[in-house]
């Protein structure tokens, strides 16, 4: 038993025991705490923090004190009594996704939009106290109405089949008419929208699919007649220079037949001239020979007996002398025209 309740029987001495505060000095320490959370509650709750993508407005008592937006940096308030309300003015987007809307031709498309709208100085609070519930404005949620009725109004006056050419016209249209409504209403600034989806219905896809195979098919039939149409012309180019070859090789033939027949020609009526002044050359000679013969036996008659004994040779003449022979005809002289010759007949 003296185990179980230590060596002093359950009783801790006078000495190890802690000591003891005056109840008056419990009851100045609770108070003095009780004073310090006081004051540090009421210092925390008198100034406040503004960061520097943001700006704030100030209510005292429901009643807004602030005529112009707080800016960034510390500020103080009076504790308990003021709320400051926090919006951001930083650059910030806005997604819109698979929004409906139908062209001027019941087409049915699905788009998705983003813009980037920053919030001004003079739109903070009337974004604050102006809109939606004091203090607590969600600016998506009054950006999309508006956003996706002026969407609908541009694609209202769009052909489907268009949309894709006029991108960009529908781009800029669509923003104009955002920022006017957007900075009319609310005061927002747009820096850009983004057009960055397009889906067309199935029924749609696949009548375009239609209409580009059917073109892609007329393409392909439109090239193939130009091709057997250029094949076609080559070949009439083809045959076309292989007869002008031809024509020209047989030209080149005839003309060279011609020139040859004309050369040949020619060579053979300059034989023939030569042939023909050859001939009356000799005529000529022999005739000049025989006159200056006749003129000698003329002028010297002797010339006959010298000529016959010079050369004959011991024998008698084969040429008798008879009735109209010429004795001559041994000198080979020529006969007078009548009958008799150039000289005297010999004793």
């Amino acid at each position: 038993m003296a185990a179980e309740h230590g060596p002093w029987g359950g009783t801790t001495p006078t000495q190890f025991r802690p000591p003891q505060l005056p109840p008056a000095m419990v009851r100045f320490l609770s108070i003095g705490v009780g004073v310090v959370a006081v004051v540090g509650a009421i210092l925390s709750s008198s100034f406040y923090v503004v960061q520097p993508t943001e700006m704030a407005g100030v209510r005292r008592l429901g009643t807004v004190i602030t005529d112009q937006p707080v800016g960034p940096g510390l500020h103080l308030k009076m504790p308990f009594v003021d709320v400051v309300d926090h919006i951001q003015t930083s650059l910030d987007t806005f997604k819109l996704n698979g929004l409906t809307v139908y062209t001027v031709d019941n087409q049915a498309v699905t788009v998705n939009l983003g813009i980037s709208y920053r919030i001004p100085a003079s739109a903070v609070l009337k974004l604050l106290y102006g809109v939606g519930r004091t203090g607590n404005v969600d600016i998506s949620e009054n950006i999309r109405p508006v956003l996706a009725d002026r969407v609908l109004r541009v694609f209202s006056t769009q052909n489907t089949v268009g949309i894709s050419a006029n991108r960009e016209q529908i781009i800029a249209q669509i923003t104009k008419n955002v920022s006017e409504a957007l900075n009319g209403i609310f005061g927002l600034e747009i820096t850009d929208l983004q057009l960055s989806g397009i889906t067309y219905s199935t029924s749609f896809q696949a009548s375009v699919e239609a209409a580009v195979q059917a073109k892609n098919d007329a393409i392909r039939a439109e090239n193939t007649v130009a091709k057997v149409r250029y094949e076609g012309e080559q070949s009439k180019v083809q045959a076309a220079a292989q007869a002008a070859v031809r024509i020209a090789q047989a030209n080149g033939e005839a003309e060279a037949a011609v020139a040859q027949a004309r050369a040949q020609r020619e060579a053979a009526i300059l034989r023939a001239e030569g042939a023909a002044q050859a001939t009356t050359l000799t005529g000529e000679a022999e005739a000049r020979i025989i006159q200056q013969v006749g003129s000698a036996v003329a002028s010297n008659p002797g010339v006959v007996a010298y000529e016959t004994a010079h050369r004959w040779n011991g024998t008698m003449p084969a040429t008798m002398l008879g009735g109209g022979s010429n004795p001559l005809t041994m000198l080979n002289l020529p006969a007078a025209p009548d009958g008799r010759t150039t000289s005297q007949h010999l004793p």
